[in-house]
């Protein structure tokens, strides 16, 4: 054992490519090998006497041998160790921090500007605050944070075919340049040790230069893999000197064993996607090809109900399993609780590597959606390119290519592709318009004029333009993205061992109920999502389930699959297991709603709930400065509104005048619920001009 160990070590990650990261691939180690300089694989020998090959094999196996028959019954079960959970006050060895006065205000400019401590389920105290978000270029990311001299020791079991992954890096801001008193630069030197029975051995060294101040880049990064060696216990120390003061960082160090790949789960949000414009929902035109398909091998929920009709709450409530009377993101100046649980919070406790690909805007981590992820990219689904979902798939495809191999994920997918404004590239463009169609893209909202023109009627051509338009937006997304993701996972391997959950946050309205987009109406068009879930193993294929769901129940749904007790959890959803397997026949009870005059819209709030296949909508009534407000008058709906979805499923007649016994019922259920939830203090999101940007192109500020 001790004539020979070698160590791979991986560097490459073509999921930072995008986020516009240095890297930085200086690697000086005594006895170093290179086999490909172009960056991929590097083998390091340490201690190698020269012998006979014949001579080492014998030696070797023998040495194999006697470790084998010693340890394989000792070393228990192995499961992901995430470093960063593991770090307390007494795995801090040195820190440059432990000298600073723990009552001293304004700790903040001794981080980097663009972090902040971790509150992810599982990663337990946080010693001097080095366990943060750190947020480079569109990206944030779970560090260790360990300016020079940092040495943190880590008592650690490794069994065979155990890796360490991770990366290294360096942040320049202003606060870093505050501090650092050596101006020249300096590097900082990251070292990887590993001891043993008084025995010590460096299994990794990097020295990583910060980029130069006349530099616009933000940071020097790296990322690396390292095979380490079967022991039963070991003390695994992580290093930093060198340049001092500099804001060096370990990212997301973590301890997995390879060929543990057995079971994944990626969902997918495609935003704005009403469910009746999906092939497989009985729509007309042929949006969906690859959708339809993967509904083919998958349980179709035919009646599923979003919690809002705008992307912030809806994603709230997809990804903790609340409706928004419990988790109260109702406005865009408010964030998560960090408090709440999240489902990348529980499959990361249970030993997932979970990631994200956002398009930005409302799911933007400012708003504590990468809360459990390990890393929560955005942009590339984003709505300033006409190819966002193509991007989205690039980016995808890059980190499956990394990670997939050997290690359970969860991915979240989201895109912003068929959101207003409709356009993609040709031939889609045009796939859905008549030859003299008026528009071959069109910013809807910005045609209407703005807010106060979505209850204005428009001449019947341009909203079949329009809806045209959208309909390609979900053909491209169809073909550039769902299509491409299940070939890519089929070709790899994956597909049969992947839970795939497919859905969106809320629908879209062409004047169904006379107005048009989303987020002030709680009619169907704008509620009825799709959801297709793809079981492993082909489990539940060709299912397609009738019943009244929400999408609260997507994350119960995914934990039972993945085999997690969900029972301590305070969740408003249900797993759709009972649903699918028909043990649960009934209608479930769902709830939407909308805040007070959201996003400036002067539009009262709304709630809707259902008994059964009978659908009720609240509406708190207009006052006259909101009246004022619009060109066009919002239709006269009155306070209450009730309508037979088996015989009305377009919402015509409203019934209300007839079932006063049951509109009595459904508002005090209502009242009753809002009045006992308990009130959670709002907390504020920092939006800077980069996330303003997004949102104003997508209609919804100023």
């Amino acid at each position: 054992m001790g004539l020979q160990t070698v160590f791979s070590i991986t560097h490459s990650d073509p999921s930072m490519t995008h986020t516009g990261f240095s890297v930085i691939a200086e690697i000086e180690m005594i006895a170093l090998t290179t086999l490909n300089r172009g960056g991929n694989w590097i083998t390091m020998r340490h201690g190698v006497r020269e012998m006979t090959a014949k001579r080492i094999l014998v030696i070797l196996a023998i040495s194999s041998m006697a470790l084998h028959s010693c340890h394989k019954s000792q070393i228990s079960e192995f499961t992901v160790n995430r470093l960063i959970d593991q770090l307390e006050l007494e795995t801090v060895v040195m820190s440059p921090l432990l000298d600073k006065s723990p009552s001293l205000e304004n700790r903040e400019f001794l981080y980097p500007l663009k972090s902040y401590p971790m509150q992810d389920l599982g990663v337990g105290s946080n010693p001097l605050d080095l366990k943060r978000k750190l947020k480079l270029g569109g990206a944030e990311f779970n560090v260790l944070f360990s300016p020079p001299k940092s040495v943190y020791s880590f008592d650690v079991e490794l069994p065979e075919g155990c890796v360490l992954d991770f990366g290294i890096g360096i942040v320049r801001d202003k606060n870093s340049e505050n501090l650092v008193r050596n101006k020249e630069g300096k590097g900082v030197n990251f070292m990887i040790v590993l001891s043993s029975g008084g025995r010590k051995r460096t299994v990794f060294q990097h020295y990583l230069l910060p980029p130069p101040k006349e530099d616009s880049r933000t940071a020097s990064y790296a990322k690396f893999s390292v095979d380490l060696p079967r022991s039963e216990e070991i003390q695994l120390t992580l290093i930093t000197e060198g340049g001092d003061q500099n804001f060096s960082f370990w990212y997301n160090p973590v301890l997995y064993q390879k060929g543990k790949n057995d079971h994944n789960i990626i969902l997918i949000s495609v935003d704005t996607l009403r469910a009746d414009h999906v092939g497989c929902y009985g729509y007309e035109r042929e949006t969906t090809p690859n959708i339809d398909a993967l509904a083919a091998d998958s349980t179709l929920f035919s009646h599923v109900y979003a919690s809002s009709p705008w992307t912030l709450p809806s994603h709230v409530a997809m990804l903790t399993a609340l409706y928004g009377v419990h988790h109260q993101v109702y406005h865009d100046d408010e964030k998560m609780d960090p408090a709440l649980t999240t489902l990348a919070d529980v499959l990361r406790q249970n030993h997932y590597f979970c990631s994200a690909f956002v398009g930005g805007g409302f799911v933007s981590a400012v708003y504590g959606f990468s809360k459990g992820f390990d890393s929560y990219s955005e942009g590339a689904g984003g709505v300033f390119s006409q190819r966002s979902a193509e991007l989205l798939y690039e980016n995808v495809s890059d980190w499956l290519d990394q990670n997939a191999e050997d290690k359970n994920f969860f991915l979240f997918l989201h895109t912003y592709q068929p959101h207003d404004p409709y356009a993609c590239p040709d031939p889609y463009r045009s796939m859905f318009l008549p030859a003299d169609a008026k528009w071959r893209h069109i910013n809807l909202l910005g045609h209407l004029d703005g807010k106060p023109n979505i209850f204005k009627k428009l001449p019947d051509d341009e909203r079949l333009n329009a809806i045209g338009l959208y309909d390609a937006e979900i053909r491209y997304t169809d073909e550039q993205l769902v299509g491409p993701l299940i070939q890519k996972l089929k070709s790899a391997g994956l597909y049969d061992k992947t839970l795939i959950v497919f859905t969106s946050d809320h629908g879209e309205e062409f004047f169904d109920h006379s107005s048009w987009g989303h987020g002030h109406q709680l009619y169907d068009e704008s509620l009825k999502v799709p959801l297709i879930i793809k079981f492993p193993n082909s489990a539940h294929k060709g299912i397609r389930c009738d019943t009244i769901v929400s999408l609260v129940d997507v994350m119960p749904t995914i934990l039972e699959e993945a085999g997690i007790d969900v029972s301590r959890l305070d969740l408003d959803g249900q797993s759709l297991i009972p649903v699918l397997t028909g043990r649960e026949k009934e209608d479930r009870v769902f709830l939407a709603d909308i805040g007070d005059n959201v996003l400036d819209s002067h539009v009262p709030q709304k709630y809707a709930t259902n008994r059964n296949r009978e659908k009720f909508i609240l509406n708190k009534p207009f006052s006259d400065e909101d009246q004022a407000f619009f060109l066009h008058p919002p239709p006269a709906t009155g306070p209450v509104e009730l309508y037979d979805l088996v015989k009305d499923p377009c919402e015509v007649t409203n019934l209300a005048h007839t079932r006063a016994g049951l509109v009595n019922r459904l508002i005090r259920f209502i009242d009753d619920l809002y009045a006992s939830a308990q009130k959670r203090k709002s907390i504020r999101p920092e939006i800077d001009e980069t996330l303003k940007e997004q949102l104003r192109a997508l209609g919804y500020i100023k």
